[in-house]
């Protein structure tokens, strides 16, 4: 599926993605000092003629204050395609002595919007050099976009940006009988709005507004950029199909107009289908092996034409050539379904990296198509674009995000992908190891994993075994300071629901610490410094991000130098905050002639995100187990016990 073209993407290009802050003016303060830019002056101006033409006219002008400002900003983007045309193209720079270099023709080139993933594309960007950029330029450039298609339509305007602002504008003017949504989100701008001989003329002005702050582990900058997004009610898209945008049923009916003959199962397709399942008579079984054969069968390539970007091709010509995009697979998937008698349907999904949706405001704002199977409880939903998350799993860009069902009547149901539990999304280390009369640590490290975090480790099985070692050197590296890997291997899973596993045998040269005559070592031999790293900063303006809830178990069995014992064995531990629960346990045991030091320790985070007014008890959790990790414990003579 194509994402929109729309200008707000293309303008991420220039003004870089970044962190939001609160939307904020302060005209007394310096807002430039420190900044590699300012954004002078940006107005965007929309005028809607009719349900299938409109007119856009863009100006920006931008100051560079620094070497890093000018290399960022030496070049912006205007996007165009079937249904848009540029006109009226130009482009300045300005020196800091004030003398003004316009762009020349063979400055401006055209390429593929979407590179990075569509084969064939008539999504295009036209990119505008700017010759001679030096800290104290002005940047300005301008353009005409002529809209025969409002699908294409400018759907958002960000209020903010990764540089200070000066002036934003935006203005829409439409005739009064054209409906048109245009909620505000997360500012509060100056609005205006004046009827006139016909015409609804409506502006939002924001002034002064201060850079957006940076800061680790953030949501989706879509999620907090304010912003104006403007919907209409109604596209033609003339040939294709209408969208009634007035609730998520018409965009159901949408996408069900252009894809239902495209999922009548083809005779090519019906008779595979047949062929694959033949001999495995549970419908699950059956559902598992089609789904597999277009996981992996069926390679990714997009070709977006047109209504191609929204238009799945024929799932027979999917099969057949044994490549398509994700409607493509996922048309595939419900075609051979149904020829072995199994329901299922499309449905239309926003990726969680690309932002919420906004539920009360519905629009042709999705980036990916699944399928879901309808059971008695609700629906197994399956990807089978992503080639690594198994059967009866999402990706967890697909779990928690609103979604459209494309049901069979042609209707849209909006509700919302389950997002797993910490428990399906586990890891479990178990060491097992001895410590020599000399203090030396050698044992083995034994990880599984499930769910996403089995996806995080699917590269080890594809990576390179050069490339593997080096990777898993690192990881014993940072899981246990100080440790030596000596050998691997490296077990994939065997079914769906099994995991991943990797056995590490390694040494830790010097684990016991002798100093003063005393033995002291650390009895968390495995520890997660990612978790350290989310407690770096001493508050946030934004919630803390993790793609998904996840666990962590681990167990540490160390059998203790001959004749020694704990001095003192720590006391159990259980703590939680904002969704964070850690629960360690210690023990020593008697294990033939020696004594075997015991931990286990559980962590469970049960939130994809930590608002910021809870950060400061997660803080306060993560400094603990920080200082759990640099505790010690002393050896003394298990005879005496001191």
């Amino acid at each position: 599926m194509r994402l929109r073209p729309v200008l707000w993407m293309l303008l991420a290009a220039v003004l870089g993605p970044a962190p939001a802050a609160p939307l904020r003016a302060d005209p007394a303060a310096d807002l430039a000092k420190g900044q590699d830019a300012v954004l002078l002056e940006e107005r965007l101006e929309i005028a809607v003629a009719s349900a299938t033409s409109a007119r856009v006219r863009y100006t920006n002008r931008t100051q560079v204050l620094t070497q890093r400002g000018a290399e960022r900003y030496d070049v912006a983007f205007v996007g165009y395609g079937k249904g848009v045309t540029i006109r009226d193209l130009r482009g300045a720079v300005v020196s800091p002595a004030g003398k003004r270099a316009e762009v020349k023709r063979q400055q401006i080139a055209d390429a593929a919007a979407f590179e990075s993933y569509a084969l064939y594309a008539d999504s295009m960007v036209r990119a505008i050099n700017f010759p001679g950029v030096v800290p104290g330029s002005t940047v300005e450039y301008s353009w005409e976009q002529e809209i025969g298609n409002l699908f294409f339509l400018p759907d958002r305007f960000d209020l903010q940006e990764a540089i200070p602002v000066r002036i934003k504008v935006l203005t829409v003017q439409a005739p009064a009988d054209f409906l048109l949504r245009a909620p505000v989100r997360g500012a509060s701008p100056e609005y205006e709005r004046e009827e006139r001989d016909g015409l609804v003329t409506q502006r939002w002005t924001v002034r002064d507004v201060a850079p957006l702050k940076r800061e680790p582990l953030l949501p989706p900058i879509e999620d907090l950029v304010p912003n104006v997004t403007i919907v209409p009610r109604r596209i033609v898209w003339s040939g294709v199909a209408t969208i009634d945008a007035a609730n998520w049923s018409g965009i159901g009916r949408f996408y069900w107009d252009l894809a239902r003959d495209r999922m009548v199962p083809s005779p090519e397709v019906a008779e595979a289908a047949r062929a694959l399942v033949q001999g495995i008579a549970s419908p699950d079984d059956r559902l598992r092996a089609l789904f597999e054969f277009v996981q992996g069968k069926i390679n990714y390539v997009s070709i977006s034409l047109g209504v191609g970007g929204w238009q799945p091709h024929t799932n027979g010509d999917v099969y057949r050539f044994r490549y398509g995009d994700c409607k493509d697979k996922a048309t595939l998937l419900i075609a051979m379904l149904r020829a072995v008698d199994l329901e299922a349907l499309p449905v239309l999904i926003r990726t969680r990296d690309a932002g919420r949706i906004d539920p009360d405001n519905p629009g042709v704002v999705f980036n990916h198509a699944i399928v879901a199977v309808p059971r008695p409880d609700g629906y197994l939903f399956l990807d089978p674009t992503d080639t690594v998350t198994p059967f009866g799993d999402l990706p967890g860009d697909d779990q928690g995000v609103p979604v459209v069902v494309v049901k069979s009547d042609g209707t849209g149901e909006f509700l919302e992908t389950p997002l797993s539990p910490p428990e399906r999304n586990r890891r479990d280390r178990t060491v097992r190891g001895s410590i020599s009369a000399a203090g030396n640590f050698e044992g083995t490290l034994d990880i599984a994993a499930w769910g996403q975090r089995r996806v995080d480790m699917a590269g080890f099985l594809d990576s390179r075994p050069s490339e593997r070692e080096d990777d898993l050197e690192d990881l014993i590296a940072s899981l246990c300071p100080g440790s030596i890997m000596k050998g691997y291997e490296v077990a994939p899973p065997r079914g769906p629901q099994d995991p991943i596993r990797v056995t590490i045998r390694f040494t830790v040269p010097q684990f016991v610490t002798r100093a003063a005559g005393l033995e002291i070592l650390s009895p968390q031999i495995v520890r997660l410094p990612w978790l350290a790293q989310m407690a770096t900063a001493p508050d946030r303006t934004h919630a803390l991000y993790l793609d998904y809830p996840r666990q962590e178990n681990s167990e540490v069995r160390l059998a203790l130098p001959p004749g020694r014992t704990l001095k003192k064995v720590p006391a159990d531990r259980e703590r939680s905050a904002a969704g964070l629960t850690v629960t360690s346990r210690y023990a020593v045991k008697q294990d033939g002639d020696h004594q075997v030091l015991e931990v286990r320790r559980t962590i469970s985070i049960s939130r994809r995100e930590v608002p910021a007014s809870e950060f400061p008890a997660l803080r306060t959790l993560l400094g603990s187990l920080a200082e759990e990790d640099a505790s010690a414990v002393t050896l003394v003579s298990a005879a005496s016990g001191s």
